[in-house]
């Protein structure tokens, strides 16, 4: 499985095949190794392959996901951060692997993101044009206010189940003790309008004390 990555690496006709992954033959990501046969592997392309078939790809030894672990040997993870590679936006050179993601956050040519792109602004530029872009943001000028409805429609629909909650509870309370008959006609007490319960069960109890309506129920229920 070939991730698609930002950069190129330099000379990569030279990098150690003890580095690379034998499935997408590119210097291995997050290795993982299985104890018992010692084979190594990318994570997300072992992964993909025990999609097909729970063997490893190399030895076809019979095994699960579970037997690859993590490798944590210090100097053979120094080997692979200290690849060499090309940033593809700015063809800035030398960049060691361990390295990149700190030059990708201050690539000026790589393309990123309005900070408002949680509010579906479209945006998207080189790094350099984000500050200018974010003074003119019509979502950034009024994202205080939309975080600001969004807490207190949380907040509101926190009360609307608490208040539902109590509900059931003051109508299961109060069907122990009504002795009325609850189908036939009604009044719902939310929208005035007649209705009838012929028997339905939907949680809550009925009588002329306590009516609401199907429509009323459904549209306000939680």
């Amino acid at each position: 499985m070939t991730v698609k990555l930002d950069y190129d690496y330099i000379e990569e006709n030279l990098i150690l095949q003890d580095l690379t992954c034998a499935l997408c033959t590119d210097p291995l990501l997050e290795p993982v190794c299985a104890q018992q046969c010692g084979h190594t592997y990318c994570r997300a392309c072992i992964t993909a392959s025990f999609r097909r078939k729970s063997e490893c790809p190399t030895c076809r030894l019979v095994l699960t996901l579970d037997d690859f672990h993590p490798v944590y040997t210090r100097s053979f993870l120094n080997q692979l951060n200290q690849l060499l590679v090309k940033c593809k936006f700015c063809s800035e050179e030398n960049i060691q692997r361990g390295n990149y993601e700190d030059h990708a956050k201050m690539c000026s040519k790589k393309p990123v993101s309005c900070a408002a792109a949680d509010l579906n602004c479209p945006w998207t530029g080189r790094h350099n044009k984000l500050e200018e872009h974010m003074k003119t943001c019509p979502l950034m000028q009024v994202r205080p206010m939309i975080v600001e409805l969004k807490e207190k429609m949380k907040r509101q629909t926190e009360q609307i189940q608490f208040l539902y909650t109590m509900l059931e509870k003051i109508s299961a309370n109060h069907q122990e003790t009504c002795k009325e008959d609850y189908s036939g006609e009604a009044i719902c007490d939310v929208c005035d309008e007649s209705c009838s319960h012929n028997g339905s069960n939907n949680g809550l109890h009925y009588c002329p004390q306590t009516d609401i309506c199907q429509k009323c129920l459904n549209k306000y229920r939680p």
